[in-house]
C-alpha cells in the first residue's frame, strides 16, 4: 500500500506499551477465546468457553490466565461460577484486522 504522503512512524513508547499485548493475544487458541468473548457480547464461564474452543479445561484455563494476566480480560466470581469477559476492548481491533485478512 503506498500513498501520496508519507504518515508518521508509529512511536516507539507506542510500540513498547502494545508488544507485550499482541505478543500474548498472538496464539491461536487465546485468538479463539478472545473471539468468542468479542461475538458472545456478554461474560462467560470457563464450560461455556471450552465448549466453544474445542480445547481441554486445563489448556484453555490457562490461556485465560494468559489473556488476564496481560490485562486483556477481566474475571469475576458470581456463586461457584467465574465469568470471564473482554477487559481492553481495542482488542476488538486486532480482531477485525485477521478478520479482513482471512481471505489471504
Amino acid at each position: 500500500m503506498t500513498t501520496d504522503a508519507k504518515e508518521p512512524l508509529l512511536d516507539m513508547a507506542v510500540l513498547e506499551r502494545v508488544a507485550p499485548v499482541i505478543r500474548n493475544a498472538a496464539h491461536p487458541l487465546r485468538l479463539r477465546i478472545l473471539d468468542y468473548l468479542r461475538r458472545e457480547g456478554e461474560p462467560r464461564n470457563v464450560t461455556q468457553i471450552v465448549e466453544a474452543s474445542g480445547a481441554g479445561q486445563a489448556v484453555v484455563s490457562q490461556q485465560l490466565r494468559i489473556l488476564r494476566d496481560q490485562g486483556l480480560l477481566s474475571a469475576r466470581r458470581v456463586g461457584n461460577f467465574v465469568l470471564y469477559d473482554i477487559a481492553n476492548p481495542s482488542i476488538f481491533h486486532l480482531l477485525e484486522c485477521i478478520r479482513s485478512h482471512d481471505n489471504c
